[in-house]
């Protein structure tokens, strides 16, 4: 296979007209760039729809067939974007997840990102460092400046491609390239190392989400303070045009972790609109990063019950639909009673259907009521305290309301069987075992019994929020060992913390 820079040679030799080996040069240059940019778009649009073997595959057949014709930087950079697709497919598979076994290594995925910062800086200084010999070069052994004799005017001649002068491929091991085009790649692999250091980033906050999920209860708001100096610190790194898959991938996956995680500490404090505002952030970039990635050639996948368990997507893409649709239906119990005044029960339910595998946790609630003839069940927002607080639904951000007191400082923000006040016989009860700081730890790690012998009811409590408890009423005295009811409380409210659904992070 000839080179660029070859075949220019032939078809200016043929020519009526002669050219210059420095104009000839310039052409087969700016022709070689092109192709080179060519391939990097092709490359990144693999990257962008997950596709990382047929990137790997595209990369080192590329490198093969440039193997002396490219230059020693384009197929240096071919072999690491080869290896890259296979971190990258590593990193999307959430590898560096897995259970460390006795022999395996600490974080293969770790590794590889780090060798590959390695090697695009090494790369990067290595073609420094030629560019600079060969400028020097050229200035010391321009004909120009040799006794004044202007040499430089030698016409095209292919057929001595080996001579002094001539246009064929300086070398026997092939072209060590020109400085506009490894110029170019120069600075992709500049971009490049940042994008690894910000894959190693990402990898140590999913390591410690997934580590938070342990806990007894997440703290949302250092998880989000990490991610988001992560976000910042990469806003303006590896933003050349040619990488713009990567990093519209990168800031998606930032701002949907961000989005979400709000969502959490916003439904912590029960804010309806602020709650609402970043599950609908999340949802839209989901649906824009869903188009993005899905190209002509892909096949089309929807949002539907079926989407999480066909779809051949990496699984941390489609743990982003699972977090979002979980949030989804934790968003639609902490504001039902303002989201069924808008509509039906029918739709509400039809909703949380087409969340694929959420939880309706109204349905649960409810057959949970029935089997267990409890009188209600509660979750009760503990307000007291709380700067802002403005209550159930939507209010004006420039509404002034005045701070609850005494019992409607902890309003039931549900109640099974739906009742329109709170029962105020069984209230004071309720929020004195809610407010009981010496229940703290207590109610977090385990449901509370207890027994009112004025007016014969039991009371079971689990916190699930810092300022939410799910209360389960009984008319009857019951047994405190009633296991039926305290797995049930307990999984609702492992569910509704989350723990769960940044558990499910870590591969199976």
């Amino acid at each position: 296979m000839e080179s660029t820079y070859e075949y220019f040679a032939t078809m200016c030799s043929i020519l009526p007209w002669k050219f210059e080996a420095r104009e000839v040069a310039e052409m087969a240059s700016t022709l070689q760039s092109d192709h080179e940019e060519m391939v990097l778009q092709a490359l990144m649009l693999h990257f962008t729809n997950f596709s990382f073997d047929k990137a790997k595959d595209q990369a080192e057949k590329e490198r093969d067939m440039s193997r002396g014709i490219g230059s020693s930087m384009w197929q240096s950079l071919l072999t690491c974007i080869a290896q890259l697709a296979i971190a990258e497919k590593l990193y999307m598979n959430l590898s560096f997840l897995t259970s460390k076994g006795f022999l395996r290594k600490e974080s293969s995925v770790r590794a590889n990102f780090e060798s590959l910062s390695i090697e695009f800086g090494e790369l990067e200084k290595r073609n420094f460092e030629s560019s600079s010999i060969r400028g020097s070069n050229t200035r010391c052994n321009n004909p120009k400046t040799n006794n004044g004799n202007n040499t430089g005017n030698e016409t095209a001649n292919p057929g001595n491609p080996g001579s002094p002068g001539s246009l064929g491929n300086p070398g026997s091991t092939g072209n060590p390239g020109n400085p506009v085009t490894d110029g170019l790649l120069e600075h992709i692999c500049s971009h490049l190392v940042l994008f690894t250091r910000a894959r190693l980033q990402m990898i140590a906050f999913y390591e410690r989400m997934v580590g938070s999920s342990m806990d007894r209860l997440m703290n949302f708001e250092e998880l989000l303070a990490h991610v988001t100096d992560i976000s910042v610190k990469n806003s303006r790194n590896f933003h050349h045009p040619l990488l713009t898959p990567l990093k519209t991938s990168f800031t998606y996956e930032c701002d949907i972790l961000m989005h979400l995680l709000r969502s959490q500490i916003e439904m912590q404090f029960w804010r309806f609109f602020p709650s609402l505002l970043h599950l609908h952030d999340a949802h839209t970039k989901l649906n824009t990063w869903h188009a993005v990635v899905q190209s002509k050639e892909t096949k089309k996948y929807g949002f539907g019950s079926n989407f999480l368990k066909s779809s051949p997507l990496p699984p941390l893409y489609q743990w982003f639909w699972q977090a979002k649709a979980a949030f989804v239906s934790k968003y639609s119990l902490y504001f039902h009673e303002t989201l069924a005044a808008q509509s039906s029960p029918a739709d509400m339910k039809g909703l949380i259907s087409r969340q694929g595998q959420a939880c309706d946790y109204v349905s649960k609630i409810q057959s949970f009521q029935r089997r267990s003839d409890a009188a209600s069940v509660c979750l009760v927002f503990e307000a007291a305290g709380v700067e802002d607080y403005q209550g159930a639904g939507y209010h004006h951000p420039q509404e002034s309301l005045s701070p609850p007191k005494g019992l409607d400082s902890y309003p039931a923000i549900f109640s099974y069987p739906p009742v329109r006040t709170k029962p105020l016989d069984r209230w004071p009860s309720i929020v004195m075992r809610v407010s009981d700081r010496s229940n703290e730890l207590t109610l977090m790690d385990r449901v509370v019994h207890f027994f009112d012998q004025q007016i014969g009811s039991t009371y079971f409590l689990c916190r699930v929020e810092p300022r939410i408890t799910i209360v389960v009423i009984f008319d009857t005295k019951k047994s405190e060992k009633d296991n039926y009811i305290k797995d049930f409380m307990y999984d609702l409210a492992m569910q509704l913390r989350g723990n769960k659904v940044f558990q499910n992070l870590k591969p199976k």
